[in-house]
Formats: C-alpha cells, sequence, structure tokens
C-alpha cells in the first residue's frame, strides 16, 4: 500500500531538514514523498535540493496560504492514504509507518493516533480525546492521521479558512458518518509552543463559528465568547508558569475530558 507524505513550509530552514529526514528515514518501503514550499528565501529550498533525488515530487512557489499548498500536495499526490507532516513536526520513530499500515482497516478512511507534544523544551503524550469532541474540538493531532487519498481528492480544504480549514473537514467527514480508525500507536511529534490557534484565537473562533453554521447567532455565540475570555486569561498566566508546570496543567485537562 503506497502511502503519501506531504510537507509543506515556508521559509522553514532551521527545521525543514530533521522534518524531511523523519520522512525519508522510515523503514516502510512505499512512501510517495512530496513537499511544497511557499517561495522561500531563507535557504529552505538548498536544503529540500540535498534530497530531491528521493523526492517524487517538489515545487518551490508562491501560495495563497498553508492549505491551497496543501491542496497542491493533495493534487500531485497518488497513494493509498496521505498524511501531511508539516516542517517543524516529525513522524515518531523511523518504524512508524511499518507498524501502521499493517493495522489499517481497508474500509477505514480516516486513521488516527497519539502524538507527543513539545512545548517550551518539554514534550509529554497525548492520547486523542473521543470523537464526540467534533462538536468543540479537534480530538486528534492532524500530524498523527492518515487519510484515504481518494476522499481528500473529492473534498480537498477549504482555502476560505485560514485557520481551521483541517478541523472544518475532519468535523464534516464525523457528521457525515465516514469511517474513522485508532490506532493506538504514538504516529507523530508536534511542536506545540507557537501556533495560530494559541496566537489568533478569536480568529479561529469566527472560522469556527462559520463552520458550525452559528456566525449569525449571538445566542449561541456568547458561551465561546466567554470561553475566548477565559482563554486569554489562562495564555497570560501560562506565559509565568514553568514549562512543567504547563505540562501537568495539560495532562489533567485532557485527562479530564477523556
Amino acid at each position: 500500500m503506497k502511502i503519501s507524505v506531504v510537507t509543506v513550509c515556508y521559509n522553514a530552514a532551521d527545521c525543514i531538514e530533521h522534518t524531511m529526514l523523519s520522512v525519508l528515514n522510515q523503514s516502510y518501503p512505499d512512501i510517495e514523498y512530496i513537499v511544497i514550499d511557499g517561495g522561500s528565501t531563507d535557504g529552505t529550498v538548498d536544503i529540500i535540493k540535498k534530497y530531491a533525488d528521493r523526492l517524487a515530487y517538489w515545487v518551490s512557489e508562491p501560495d495563497k496560504g498553508i492549505y491551497d499548498a496543501m491542496n497542491k500536495g493533495i493534487a500531485a499526490a497518488s497513494g493509498s492514504y496521505i498524511n501531511f507532516m508539516n516542517a517543524g513536526d516529525t513522524f515518531a520513530s523511523d518504524s512508524v509507518l511499518a507498524e501502521i499500515v499493517p493495522q489499517i482497516n481497508p474500509n477505514s478512511q480516516i486513521v488516527y493516533g497519539d502524538v507527543v507534544l513539545k512545548y517550551r523544551g518539554t514534550q509529554f503524550h497525548r492520547e486523542p480525546l473521543p470523537l464526540r469532541w467534533f462538536y468543540r474540538t479537534q480530538p486528534f493531532c492532524h500530524q498523527s492521521s492518515l487519510v484515504k487519498l481518494d476522499l481528500m481528492k473529492s473534498r480537498p480544504f477549504n482555502c476560505a479558512y485560514k485557520i481551521a480549514a483541517d478541523y472544518d473537514f475532519f468535523y464534516e467527514s464525523y457528521n457525515k458518518g465516514r469511517e474513522f480508525q485508532y490506532c493506538k500507536r504514538t504516529i507523530a511529534t508536534y511542536n506545540a509552543t507557537n501556533g495560530i490557534s494559541t496566537d489568533r484565537p478569536f480568529d479561529l473562533m469566527r472560522e469556527k463559528f462559520k463552520i458550525w453554521g452559528i456566525e449569525n447567532n449571538w445566542l449561541l455565540k456568547a458561551p465561546w465568547q466567554l470561553e475566548l475570555i477565559l482563554f486569554r486569561i489562562k495564555h497570560s498566566i501560562k506565559k509565568v508558569l514553568s514549562p512543567m508546570a504547563v505540562v501537568r496543567i495539560k495532562k489533567l485537562l485532557h485527562q479530564m475530558r477523556v
């Protein structure tokens, strides 16, 4: 079974090689590796060229945002399943795909697993939330998932969303009853120190309101607006706590959700 892995990057010279090697060093033999660069000017392209002979396809050109770049990867891919391992993130081990692929049920459209989150010099393991949490947030890390390629080709990311297009895709898939499969295996390591969802929570929530179809309903939006205020307070507190204290709090809150 061919697995397509797509890395999207832009001015990522400080981390792109680490990500690429985590893909290229996989022991699984049938990987189609695609790199979509947004026209980097910091040396990223030189690093990509070092491994060009091991890539199925790569391009460096301007795009209209991360989801446009990811859709380019989808268009270029030809595997049975597709994974997005974007710059700065890595597979959890060199053997993870070799361990995951034999477990995939042929009827599964979305396969997902655990993730290791890196936060300010510390890291911790996280299992996915129950899928019912889709009505609030994404239960699993996108990097720790593989999606049937024909599904993604028929329904690529909606570029009208700049932050939550992946959540939009998975949320719709859940509501339409598509087949999810959980593999109890740590698939990816994800850098959670910084991110759009943390830096732009109000923009993220506005996109979720549209996805949920409540953007014009002030009554339904009110509880979420309050939660955003609480998020801002919590985010300010996190800045003065030690990384280990933040990790302990994150673990506790996650366990309460599960």
